[in-house]
């Protein structure tokens, strides 16, 4: 049984939403070309970026009211696919269609559903409420990183490395020297981390002016690749959130294919909703933070792929969650993959 390298049953952020409009956007994700559009009544809409006739790309065409025309030779394709005008003749071939996609616009971004589309339930879209709950301001962007999309998860799942990669910003000793713990719930995993009577790290002293913090990293790992961190630094011995600081990380990893993804992120804040200094800062200084990660993470894909000695990796126990978050993607590929499998066998 060959698997596919990717989940394909599940949503993947496609775009933030500014990014889609009257116009063709193309996109890779999880190695397939897709183009994506706004219909006149606004809404996001994906199609195959292949057209059926000789494989032109359909991104390069235009929009002629709801109707994506190739570049190529003209053919017209509506919101389904179907090919609805080809010039110089009436009849049109059953087959001259392109593969339409769900998209769904949830959570501040533009999702899409990659494999059967008659499985495609919104219900399914990974719980990121917080970048929409009444209350929370949010910062955020989009990075592209030369990495496989799993390198990032596995950033995401085990923090230890802020000590070492992020001292300016978010780390300091105590994350390294403070045990992890890790649960599976269903098809989610749980790392928890808390830090009491630390010093906070500079970013927690810049934004809220604190010294000694009881420290919280509560992350929630989605199939396939969506982390949420419920960041928390208040006074030692305290939970007063009024002097205390409480934000999530939301982070959102697309595979582009098996090399570089596209990585949506949020920071989503439950005090000073109206200060945008305070807004701009945080947004800089995690934007900064996230690209010390694309650094170490993008040597590393480098060196993973020039390494033809084929060594196993050694893991400690701070890799808990990110191992236990690649084997249940794994398993929902091998599942994925059962009834083709079955079926080849009929």
């Amino acid at each position: 049984m060959e698997l596919s390298v990717f989940l394909k049953n599940c949503w993947y952020v496609a775009a933030e939403p500014q990014e889609i409009g009257r116009h063709l956007t193309q996109r890779w994700i999880v190695g397939e070309p897709v183009v994506l559009y706004r219909t006149e009544d606004g809404q996001p809409k994906a199609l195959e970026d292949r057209c059926p006739h000789r494989r032109a790309s359909l991104s390069k065409g235009t929009l002629v009211g709801d109707e994506v025309q190739c570049g190529y030779h003209g053919m017209r394709f509506d919101t389904q696919g179907r090919c609805v005008h080809i010039h110089g003749q009436d009849k049109i071939p059953a087959a001259m269609c392109a593969r339409a996609y769900p998209v769904v616009q949830k959570w501040r971004w533009i999702w899409i559903w990659m494999g059967d589309p008659a499985l495609a339930d919104e219900a399914l879209i990974p719980d990121l409420s917080y970048n929409d709950t009444p209350g929370w301001t949010v910062v955020g962007g989009t990075l592209h990183v030369e990495a496989n999309y799993q390198l990032v998860v596995d950033n995401l799942l085990d923090l230890t490395h802020e000590t070492f990669v992020h001292s300016r910003t978010i780390g300091n000793a105590a994350v390294a020297d403070t045990p992890m713990e890790s649960e599976v719930i269903g098809q989610e995993v749980h790392v928890r981390r808390i830090m009491q009577g630390t010093p906070a790290p500079p970013l927690f002293k810049r934004v809220r002016g604190l010294q000694t913090i009881d420290r919280w990293q509560l992350i929630r790992f989605q199939p396939p690749s969506s982390i949420s961190i419920d960041a928390r630094g208040y006074p030692a011995g305290s939970d007063d959130i009024s002097q205390g600081l409480r934000w999530f990380s939301i982070n959102a990893i697309t595979p582009i294919d098996e090399r570089s993804c596209r990585y949506y992120w949020t920071i989503t804040r439950c005090f000073d909703l109206d200060d945008q200094a305070l807004s701009q800062l945080i947004h800089d200084q995690i934007l900064a933070t996230f690209m010390e990660d694309v650094e170490v993470l993008q040597a590393q894909q480098k060196l993973i792929e020039t390494d033809q000695r084929g060594r196993p990796e050694i893991s400690v126990r701070a890799d808990l969650g990110s191992v236990s978050a690649r084997r249940v993607v794994q398993r929902l590929i091998e599942q994925e993959a059962q009834p083709a499998a079955g079926a080849g066998h009929a």
